[in-house]
């Protein structure tokens, strides 16, 4: 249009200004002149008004879109749109409704396209929403982010991210057990005589000094029977004895855990095997019991199995606790929904899928009626009738009919 009211400009300016000077690109003409495939006149003003065609690809006009030339009367696609360049440079293109793309973390996709987000894979799905696996990536621990799978140490503990994204640490190392006593890393402590360390590795040593001393009058070295009980002269030369009662039964006895055994007795204490020795103390066994499980801040035995949520779990030998990964509900403005559940938001219809995303259908959010879209509840004319768009997506018209039709039938 703005082309044509152009060419009529010049054609008025010819008429009326035939014999007009004026300069363009420093070249004097006279009335009217021609520049490429332009036409240009001298107005009254001495200056030169030209048309505005594209001279300079093919032999006539041409139209540009986004950055490219076409020929006058040439289509093209654009989307899922067919684009023509008409006579007057201008651009015209179907208005059809194109699949929608997905916009995910500020980047978009086509529909059908897949992507990787982590360790997850997205798909960009006709609905224009991104569906994305939910597996856990890494774990957080400390400030720090760790990879499923990888291990690492936190002071003597050894842990390990789990597939649930929890780290778990096993902390059998950070101490050493020695004559049923828990002692910590680098802790020193007294055996008889002698002085002790518990050593990175969990293991104690301790020196082996003997000393002499003097009990009931008599003297003694080192390590001592007295009736049923040990003695042992320390450091000071004093003599330290176990307190056994010796009268039971026709020798003497241990006492464990507040019971009493005879000597040469043996008794289970969990997988090991424990004995009552004549010198009074219990020696067991030192084999690795079946571990517990602690999950939540309960403790589970070897092999249990539970439920945790939606998920269950069993306690491992190696006393982790493995669950299955499912996702048993899908956040949404706030609340909670179960897997498969269904709810309206406004007039969408949404439905929390089984990844744990919420998925709303929107299709419904307006009423298609003659290629133009309106919103629920609205109202509009068509001819002498009234219409509104209904919940369910329809139209509903009142069936007056017009003055126009009416002579149109006669």
């Amino acid at each position: 249009m703005l082309r044509l009211l152009l060419l009529v400009t010049v054609a008025i300016s010819y008429v009326n200004s035939y014999n007009n000077e004026c300069t363009y690109n420093g070249k004097k003409y006279t009335g009217v002149f021609k520049i490429d495939c332009n036409t240009c006149v001298c107005d009254t003003n001495n200056k030169a008004i030209c048309s505005n065609l594209r001279c300079g690809y093919g032999k006539g006009p041409s139209c540009t879109y986004q950055g490219r030339r076409y020929r006058v009367g040439q289509t093209f696609q654009q989307s899922c749109n067919t684009c023509k360049c008409n006579y007057d440079g201008q651009i015209k293109c179907d208005n059809k409704d194109c699949p929608k793309r997905c916009t995910y973390k500020e980047k978009q996709y086509q529909e059908g396209e897949e992507f990787n987000d982590n360790c997850n894979k997205c798909k960009c799905l006709s609905s224009g929403y991104v569906q994305c696996t939910n597996y856990v990536c890494q774990c957080q621990y400390n400030g720090k982010d760790y990879n499923i799978g990888e291990s690492f140490n936190d002071g003597c503990k050894t842990c390990t991210c789990q597939t649930t994204g929890i780290v778990q640490c096993n902390s059998d190392r950070c101490g050493c057990p020695y004559k049923n006593v828990q002692y910590q890393i680098g802790q020193t402590f007294t055996d008889d005589c002698n002085t002790c360390e518990c050593l990175n590795n969990g293991q104690v040593k301790c020196t082996s000094k003997i000393y002499e001393c003097t009990y009931n009058g008599k003297k003694y070295t080192g390590v001592f029977k007295i009736d049923c009980n040990t003695c042992v002269c320390d450091t000071n030369n004093k003599a330290i004895c176990s307190n056994l009662r010796c009268g039971y039964g026709k020798g003497p006895s241990c006492t464990y855990q507040g019971r009493r055994y005879r000597v040469g007795q043996t008794f289970q204490q969990s997988c090991n095997t424990c004995k009552c020795n004549y010198d009074g103390q219990i020696k067991c066994d030192n084999k690795d019991c079946p571990k517990r499980c602690t999950y939540k801040e309960k403790q589970y035995q070897e092999g249990e199995e539970f439920n945790d949520n939606c998920n269950k779990c069993k306690c491992l030998s190696s006393g982790y606790v493995q669950c299955t990964n499912n996702v048993c509900q899908c956040q949404y403005n706030g609340k909670d929904y179960n897997i498969g559940e269904s709810f309206n938001d406004g007039c969408k219809t949404c439905t929390c899928q089984t990844t744990g995303i919420v998925q709303c259908n929107s299709d419904r959010c307006g009423c298609p009626y003659k290629n133009v879209q309106y919103q629920i509840g609205q109202t509009f004319t068509d001819d002498c009738n009234t219409c509104e768009c209904l919940n369910n997506g329809q139209v509903k018209c009142t069936s007056k009919i017009s003055f126009y039709n009416v002579v149109g039938d006669q």
